[in-house]
């Protein structure tokens, strides 16, 4: 029978963690395009700046699956 091997709860959290934030930035870069396009600029800008902060760390803390797979 095989043996169950232990399951990393920390490493598991931080990648699913990872992948919500890439998730909410790009919710907040689409959200900035339909709501500021042609219109104010700053506010696009830094939206979509912020956009890309969030999916840049979500792409850093979910860089590796926790279990192996790609």
């Amino acid at each position: 029978m095989p043996r169950e091997k232990a399951v990393n709860w920390i490493a598991w959290i931080l990648y699913y963690v990872g992948r919500a934030l890439q998730l909410f930035g790009l919710i907040v870069v689409a959200w900035a395009a339909l709501m500021f396009f042609g219109g104010a600029m700053r506010p696009l800008l830094a939206l979509t700046g912020a956009g890309i902060v969030f999916f840049f760390v979500g792409q850093l803390l979910s860089r590796n699956d926790p279990d192996g797979r790609r």
